[in-house]
């Protein structure tokens, strides 16, 4: 159906009975005109077939409804019960003069109380009221039209079919403006719901870090150099949750992560709780400002706002460590966790939320570097530290990209008849400053930052090519019976393919002398298994397993069991100290005696005086290296002392045979002295 063929609702209101016969006789007569039909065959060139019958005009026609109202009481009554039956009307002919009750001024005034959409035609003789009267009383709007008395059946009916269509485009618009308003509030909310899921965690239903991002924003905004309270974010994740994760499963982890979301959620509440109850003026309040925060994995935030002491957050910070220290119950399993807190202020010098949240960061790898369960509070040092750090990792992949790292030979000789018996590879590196790196300072970067393995290759690769390219340079009776020791790390050893790129770098190398790995004890707990079935393998290969740098940290006596030691390495602490220690000098000489039981040789690093010497053959040491015998050396210099090992002092001291008589210190603290 065409717009057209919808129904017109139209309202008559007069008080002659004759005017409601007229105006019925006007919308009823739906006869083609004669005149209009001769206009359009001689001026349009309309052919006779073209031509529409009386059928098709007429149903294309609009159609009219007429209500009558014979007073204006009732037409304004009239309108009213049409709204309540939801069928407006569209026109009202309103007659101007109607000595029984109210006129059509008044009457129209009425109706638009009503319904203000209704559009109206004052019917009226030039004798009832003018143009200024009628503007007077009703104003200017564009939903009244005026019909001078008497009007043409015609005049009537294009104003009605074009107040009527002008009504109903009219409510179609309202309808769509309502439509439209109900579409953007739809999407007002569902954009409100959207960004309230951006900026919550979907685990802990927490805030996530966009939120914290833009609070911080406006916290820093509100920033003064004459505030007088403290802003402050606290910064934390778990000690030990990956190997939580990763041995009872992710379900356990998610678990776990929203128990700590519910107890740091605690930890901000009583202490809210605690201060109202202890002061009617509490100095620390906190409110729905106050927000903890899960950035993502096993990292929280918690943000402190308007605190009246500095040291309300430090509280809060003891606070979050001791409940994060305690047991949690996941399944039938009791785990415990830890956690370091770095605590970093807001204040007027800052303008950066991302500034302020690396702040916070930093200081809680500071507490975690000082220890489990500490705190830190961050100041610029830290911040100097980090950025001195960064450099430090990109100089280092630069280095190692462009293979500037250098390699020095150390020999380690036999105690018993003073022959080099073999070298260990020592790398070196010089920064952009051109001094050298500590291999102390650079190698457990490369193993945080992933790079141990490429790294460790490297030198595996190149120090086995020069050593081999050396021990060719000597002829068959002179070549002497040395090892490469070479230094892996347990990284190194967890990956099941080490033995197999190995096996390949020996034969690219064309590798064919006595190889020792040296590998320190200390090591993930994740990677234990897997390091010591790269070992058996690697000693089923020929290649000797050494324990370098035992007596350093957490050493442990279960590596003669578990692992195939050929040779352990004390480390140089403890031989700097055995003349000097007598607890020292005790446990090295246990460690010895242990050793030679288990079948397992000893080399002491760090050998220095002739005095360590003495000792160390006292206590039946199989091997020495050490500053006394020769410093790390370049491969000419390696050359040199194997071809005249008596350029050495130290191996000089060992073939000489002459052992310096010492007696044990009575307590810690007090040296050795020698007997005459």
């Amino acid at each position: 159906m065409t717009d057209f063929q919808t129904e017109r609702r139209i309202l008559i209101i007069d008080d002659q009975s004759q005017i409601h016969e007229t105006f019925t006789r006007i919308f009823r007569d739906d006869r083609r005109h004669e005149d209009l039909d001769d206009f359009e065959a001689r001026f349009l060139d309309t052919q006779p077939d073209s031509m529409p019958d009386d059928d098709h005009f007429a149903s294309d026609a609009p159609v009219f409804s007429l209500t009558h109202a014979y007073s204006g009481e009732i037409g304004v009554e009239t309108v009213r019960k049409s709204l309540e039956h939801d069928m407006p009307f569209s026109v009202a002919f309103v007659d101007m003069r109607m000595p029984q009750g109210i006129d059509g001024l008044q009457t129209i005034q009425k109706i638009w109380e009503i319904d203000k959409e209704i559009q109206v035609v004052i019917c009226t003789a030039y004798s009832d009221h003018t143009w200024d009267d009628i503007v007077d009383a009703l104003g200017y709007n564009d939903r009244l039209l005026l019909l001078r008395k008497p009007f043409a059946h015609d005049e009537a009916r294009q104003l009605a079919l074009a107040l009527s269509e002008k009504y109903r485009l009219a409510i179609r618009q309202k309808e769509k403006l309502t439509t439209l308003r109900k579409e953007v509030d739809r999407r007002r909310k569902a954009e409100s719901e959207l960004r309230d899921i951006a900026h919550r965690d979907s685990l802990t239903d927490l805030p996530n870090r966009p939120y914290l991002i833009a609070k911080l924003e406006s916290v820093l905004a509100d920033q003064g150099p004459d505030r007088e309270t403290y802003d402050a974010l606290l910064f934390l994740d778990l000690d030990n949750f990956k190997i939580i994760n990763d041995s009872l499963g992710h379900d356990a982890g998610d678990e776990l992560l929203n128990q700590v979301a519910m107890r740091l959620q605690e930890c901000v509440r009583e202490h809210d709780t605690s201060s109202r109850a202890t002061d009617s003026a509490p100095e620390f309040r906190f409110g729905d400002n106050d927000k903890t925060v899960r950035l993502g994995g096993d990292e929280f935030v918690v943000l402190l706002e308007r605190m009246i002491h500095r040291d309300d957050a430090l509280r809060v910070a003891q606070r979050i460590v001791k409940r994060i220290c305690e047991p949690f119950q996941i399944g039938k399993r009791l785990v415990t966790v830890g956690t370091s807190v770095g605590v970093a202020f807001l204040d007027h010098n800052l303008s950066d939320a991302h500034d302020a949240l690396r702040n916070a960061d930093t200081a809680m790898y500071q507490a975690k570097n000082s220890g489990k369960g500490q705190i830190a509070v961050f100041d610029q040092t830290m911040h100097d530290a980090i950025v001195a750090r960064h450099e430090l990792e990109d100089q280092l992949r630069t280095a190692l990209r462009d293979e500037h790292f250098e390699l020095r030979y150390q020999p380690i000789v036999n105690l018993k008849d003073g022959q080099i018996q073999g070298v260990e590879v020592l790398s070196r590196w010089r920064g952009q400053d051109g001094a050298y790196v500590p291999p102390s300072k650079f190698i457990p970067i490369a193993e945080e930052i992933g790079l141990m393995s490429h790294f460790g290759e490297w030198v595996l690769e190149h120090s086995m090519r020069e050593f081999g390219r050396l021990m060719r340079s000597f002829s068959e009776p002179e070549r002497p019976n040395v090892y490469l020791g070479v230094n892996v790390s347990r990284r190194q050893l967890a990956d099941p393919f080490f033995a197999n790129r190995l096996s390949a770098i020996i034969e690219r190398t064309q590798f064919q002398w006595d190889l020792k790995l040296e590998m320190s004890e200390n090591s993930d707990a994740r990677h234990s298994e897997r390091s010591v079935q790269t070992m058996h393998e690697l000693s089923r290969m020929g290649i000797g397993i050494h324990i370098d740098d035992f007596g350093k940290g957490s050493s442990s006596l279960t590596c003669f069991q578990e692992y195939p030691v050929e040779t352990v390495k004390i480390d140089r602490t403890f031989t700097a100290s055995i003349v000097v220690d007598q607890g020292r000098a005790i446990i090295a000489e246990a460690i010895m005696k242990l050793a030679h039981h288990l079948s397992a040789k000893i080399v002491c690093q760090g050998v220095e005086s002739p005095l360590q010497v003495s000792l160390l053959q006292q206590w039946k040491c199989d091997s020495a290296q050490g500053y006394l015998f020769a410093p790390p050396m370049t491969l000419d210099g390696l050359r040199s002392i194997l071809v005249d090992p008596t350029t050495s002092r130290g191996i000089q001291l060992v073939r000489s045979g002459q052992i310096i008589p010492i007696q044990l210190p009575i307590s810690p603290g007090i040296p050795f002295v020698t007997r005459d």
